[in-house]
């Protein structure tokens, strides 16, 4: 058996609550772990602010005493800053921005699934190198209400600041409520528009709709394309990959660079006038029908049953 062993997984935090993809890798790691009769290990910072170059050097550290299997990445912009930073110092491989991991047996090691060609194929990578390093986008493993313990097995980092690796420093944090509207990786509820909905003001309805529904709004490429709507909205190949409970495909064809962001959704509505359109085959409820006048009506009825 050869020397490496564990799966780590990096644990990112906003105002101190475990981010979900975090939470969501840790599940599929400890999936995983069972496969390989290995250990599931939630790797955290501790409290405070860190440069990413410092929190590199820490994992660097940890892995050359402790020489884990697997280092399992969200794809977020810190994830993968560090991921990039640690592989680049560790001289390592990394399959990044991956859908899916497979344990392999036979060869002892991971296979990483990768879309590719906006998600009409999937490619597969298999790393040489050791630790095996991994990102994974949001949604990419949904929980399904099974959140994992995340003091099991916790290792908390140990993180000096080294002047020398710093390049930047954090200062503050000041609050964009627009950034944290865009979040659309933790709703639970997404209520999409695509070129159907005809203009910026369309979107207004389904803001509303949302906002019911205590979901949040998204968007296609082609809305966003349009200037209807800002890219930190979009779903898709090229955008942002979700997997709520419910998704409300509004006016959107269901191109397959979309389809792949938002396939893993537990329930997907479409509204669509054109009954032929691709979404409807990936749809758990059909609504054929003009959205302008299908939403208002869910609207009311939503209204109704609150008073």
């Amino acid at each position: 058996m050869k020397k490496f062993n564990d799966i780590w997984v990096f644990i990112e935090t906003t105002n101190n609550q475990t981010k979900r993809v975090g939470l969501e890798l840790l599940a599929k790691a400890h999936e995983l772990a069972q496969e390989a009769n290995m250990k599931a290990i939630p790797v955290v910072c501790p409290e405070g602010s860190f440069a990413p170059q410092s929190i590199v050097a820490a994992l660097k550290s940890a892995i050359t005493d402790e020489q884990p299997f697997a280092v399992l990445f969200g794809s977020t912009p810190l994830g993968k800053e560090i991921s990039a930073g640690l592989t680049a110092a560790m001289d390592l491989g990394i399959a990044s921005d991956c859908s899916n991991i497979i344990y392999r047996k036979s060869e002892d090691d991971f296979m990483f699934i990768r879309p590719t060609y906006d998600g009409k194929l999937n490619a597969t990578i298999t790393l040489k190198t050791y630790p095996q390093v991994g990102s994974f986008h949001a949604g990419a493993f949904p929980l399904n209400d099974k959140t994992p313990d995340m003091d099991l097995n916790k290792k908390i980092l140990s993180i000096e600041e080294d002047p020398s690796l710093i390049k930047s420093r954090f200062i503050e944090f000041l609050e964009d409520s627009g950034l944290a509207d865009s979040d659309i990786e933790s709703a639970s509820v997404l209520v999409a528009g695509g070129r159907g909905v005809g203009s910026a003001e369309g979107f207004d309805l389904l803001r509303e709709l949302a906002k019911l529904l205590g979901g949040n709004i998204a968007a296609s490429r082609a809305a966003v394309d349009e200037g209807w709507i800002s890219k930190d909205y979009q779903v898709g190949a090229t955008g942002k990959t979700v997997a709520p409970k419910v998704y409300i495909a509004c006016g959107i064809s269901g191109a397959p660079a979309h389809v792949v962001g938002m396939k893993d959704s537990e329930i997907i509505i479409a509204i669509n006038t054109n009954g032929a359109e691709p979404i409807f085959d990936i749809a758990d409820y059909r609504i054929v029908g003009d959205l302008h006048k299908v939403l208002p009506e869910l609207i009311s009825i939503l209204k109704e049953s609150r008073k």
